[in-house]
C-alpha cells in the first residue's frame, strides 16, 4: 500500500529538481553565450578598450551695455591635452609633441609633474589656445602621440579691448586652495572664473553648469564611441548699466592723461560711465 505521504513528498522533489535543473540549464546557456557567441567582443572591450567619463563644459554667459551692445563674447580656444594614463611612455611622448609642436619640452614637463598628484586619468591641460597651425600638425600625429588631444573649449573675448577695462574685469584660472575649500562648486581644475570686475561680481550667474558625456576608447585613449551624453547648461547673460557709446567718448577725452571718470544718471544712481587711465588689453588675461 503506498504512503500517500511520501508520494507527496517525492512529487515535491521531483518538481524542486527540475526546477533546479532549468535554472541550472538558463545559467549554462547564457555562459555559452557569454563566452562563445559575444566572446570576441567581450574580450576586445576588456583587452583594448575602456569606458570614462568627459567632462563638457558650459559656455560662459555674454555681457552687454544697457542698450545691447555686446561687450564679451565666446571664441573657440584649442586646448592641447594629454591623458597620462594612456601616454605611456610619458618621456617620449612629450617630447615628439615638444617637436612637433616647438613647445618646449620643460614647459611641458612642469605641467606633466604637476599632474601627477590629481589623476592620471583625467586630462591634464598643457597649453591653452594653441595655434591652428600646432592642431594641425597633432591631429596629423596623433597615432605617434597616444593620450595626447585637442579639446576646443569656449574662450573670452573681448571685443573693445581696453574700453571699460575695469568695469568688465577678466577671468583667471582657479588655484588649489579654492578647490579644496570648494570655493566655487563644480569648478576644476584648469578651469577658469572671474577675478574682477563684473567677471567676478557676477561669476555666478555667468558661468554655467558643466555638463558630461560617457565615451569608450580604445587602448590608446582615442575615442571609439560616445555612449551617452549630458549638455551643459550655459550661463546667463549680464546687461550692464553702462553706455558703450558714451563709455568710449569719455576714454577718447582721458587718452594721455591719468585720472579716473565716473558718469552717473542723477535720476536713478545707475554708471553709465566709469573710466580709469591707464587701461589694458582684458585679452591678454
Amino acid at each position: 500500500m503506498k504512503n500517500p505521504d511520501r508520494e507527496w513528498l517525492k512529487k515535491r522533489l521531483m518538481n524542486a529538481a527540475v526546477i533546479i535543473m532549468a535554472a541550472f540549464s538558463m545559467l549554462l546557456l547564457r555562459f555559452v553565450y557569454l563566452q562563445v557567441v559575444e566572446g570576441d567582443e567581450y574580450r576586445r572591450l576588456s583587452e583594448n578598450n575602456c569606458i570614462r567619463l568627459q567632462s563638457i563644459p558650459a559656455s560662459r554667459g555674454l555681457i552687454y551695455d544697457r542698450n545691447g551692445k555686446l561687450l564679451v563674447d565666446n571664441i573657440p580656444s584649442f586646448d592641447l591635452k594629454i591623458v597620462l594614463q594612456d601616454a605611456n611612455p610619458i618621456d617620449e611622448t612629450i617630447e615628439k609633441l615638444s617637436s612637433f609642436t616647438s613647445i618646449p619640452v620643460e614647459e611641458l614637463m612642469e605641467r606633466v609633474d604637476a599632474g601627477r598628484k590629481v589623476s592620471i586619468y583625467k586630462p591634464l591641460l598643457l597649453k591653452r589656445n594653441i595655434t591652428r597651425d600646432q592642431l594641425a600638425v597633432v591631429e596629423a600625429h596623433g597615432f605617434d602621440l597616444p593620450g595626447v588631444k585637442v579639446d576646443v573649449e569656449p574662450m573670452r573675448n573681448y571685443i573693445y579691448k581696453k574700453s571699460a577695462a575695469h568695469v568688465i574685469g577678466y577671468l583667471g584660472e582657479i588655484n588649489s586652495q579654492e578647490i579644496e575649500n570648494n570655493t566655487y562648486p563644480d569648478v576644476r581644475s584648469g578651469d577658469s572664473i572671474g577675478r574682477y570686475g563684473a567677471e567676478k561680481a557676477f561669476e555666478d550667474i555667468l558661468r554655467g553648469k558643466r555638463g558630461g558625456r560617457q565615451i569608450e576608447v580604445d587602448a590608446s585613449g582615442r575615442l571609439v564611441r560616445v555612449i551617452n551624453t549630458v549638455e551643459p547648461i550655459p550661463g546667463k547673460n549680464v546687461l550692464l548699466t553702462i553706455d558703450a557709446d558714451l563709455q568710449q567718448k569719455v576714454e577718447a577725452i582721458m587718452e594721455d592723461k591719468t585720472g579716473a571718470v565716473v558718469a552717473v544718471d542723477p535720476s536713478n544712481g545707475e554708471v553709465l560711465a566709469m573710466v580709469t587711465v591707464p587701461s589694458f588689453d582684458l585679452n591678454d588675461f
